[in-house]
């Protein structure tokens, strides 16, 4: 879902539905490698996988719920994502790989492909290039080294008609995709917390409870607009723009070392030309329960930073020194946010669409290595990480 959300958004289709929620409870652990080695991929899952591609070394992260994969890699410099293109019986996925930066450069790009069998403790299989002229071979293997977390995925939907009597009624459609930590002890218990948090429930409220009060006052909401709409007498045109739909989803981007960090994306439809659709970054500490602020990873001045997060910024959009920022973004400056997420290579910071540059150019992310910030890093984040 994660990337299929951002693909669609630039060709929205429009949804209608009946008010019959689809409840998510159906939630389904991550097998264990050691014990279990079934050849056929359970309904729904995440997995952390170790492995090569090509040779080298990756840690992927797969979610699958409703016939929906998703995920990341980070190779070679680059943070991919995927998403799914087809799944084959019961033990096999196809899988496209995308680029923020490859699609930024080229429009018309050919995204790569992964085939991927399951073989009960992993996946073997090929990464081809868009164009087929390169293949590569896949090992990859779940593990869940001391310091990284199983979950389970799971899925809530609810819809409602905007006109009860009218068949083709247009409707509202909401929906979460959510994670829920295996663990039970106290780190298990706070993380489940946080991701609850995360998603607007409560700590003391179970989560599809919550997932069904937030979906009523959506729908309440959706309702009183339809109402006003009606009440200014407008033509019957103005329903193709009622179909509104609000989505998000939990995803793993980084699970070691006692760390997790949440990619939170999502998207929305409220009338107009197109949606709009948003990450947050929650980067969760779980050995000290505590959500890290950029502070517990580097310390210097804004200043400072500033300048590496710009080098980085225009060797990663191939910006010259000659050329202003502007060429890229709505200004000659990017300054650090808040919505940054780590992996074991680096740092990065996200900006949404409209936050520093057109919504066309989709999501900026510029990713920092550990290499430009050896001199600042908090010594006790650096140690933890391994970082030398």
């Amino acid at each position: 879902m994660k990337y299929s959300f951002l693909l669609c958004l630039f060709g929205l289709t429009i949804l209608s539905a009946c008010n019959n929620p689809k409840n998510g409870n159906k939630t389904t652990g991550t097998p264990d490698s050691t014990t279990n080695a079934k050849t056929e991929l359970t309904e729904n899952f995440y997995k952390r996988l170790e492995g090569t591609i090509a040779g080298k070394k990756v840690v992927m992260h797969l979610q699958k719920v409703n016939d929906d994969v998703s995920g990341t890699y980070y190779y070679d410099g680059s943070w991919l994502n995927l998403s799914t293109d087809t799944l084959i019986g019961k033990d096999s996925i196809v899988l496209t790989e995308y680029s923020y930066y490859e699609s930024y450069f080229t429009q018309d790009f050919k995204s790569p492909h992964l085939a991927l069998k399951w073989n009960g403790n992993g996946f073997s299989g090929t990464w081809e290039s868009g164009d087929k002229a390169k293949k590569f071979p896949i090992a990859l293997m779940e593990k869940y080294p001391e310091g990284s977390y199983q979950f389970n995925t799971g899925f809530y939907e609810d819809s409602v008609k905007a006109f009860a009597s009218q068949p083709k009624s247009p409707a509202a459609q909401i929906s979460f995709e959510y994670l829920e930590s295996k663990n039970t002890d106290e780190y298990g218990i706070w993380l489940n917390t946080e991701l609850k948090k995360i998603s607007g429930v409560k700590p003391q409220v179970d989560r599809l409870v919550g997932f069904k009060n937030i979906a009523t006052a959506y729908f309440k909401d959706y309702k009183l607009q339809v109402t006003e709409q009606s009440k200014n007498g407008r033509d019957e045109d103005f329903q193709a723009w009622m179909n509104y739909t609000n989505n998000s989803q939990q995803s793993v981007s980084y699970n070691d070392k006692g760390y997790v960090v949440i990619d939170f994306l999502a998207d929305a439809y409220t009338g107009g030309a197109h949606g709009n659709y948003s990450s947050l970054m929650f980067c969760l500490d779980v050995k000290n329960k505590k959500q890290l602020v950029l502070s517990d990873i580097v310390k210097t001045d804004s200043s400072t930073l500033q300048g590496i997060l710009e080098r980085n910024l225009r060797k990663a959009y191939n910006i010259k020194a000659t050329d202003a920022l502007s060429t890229v973004l709505f200004d000659d400056v990017i300054k650090p946010n808040n919505n940054f997420y780590l992996n074991a290579n680096g740092i990065a910071f996200m900006y949404n669409p409209y936050e520093v540059a057109s919504y066309a150019q989709g999501q900026i992310v510029v990713f920092i290595p550990y290499s430009d910030l050896k001199t600042y890093l908090v010594p006790a984040f650096a140690q933890r990480m391994g970082i030398k």
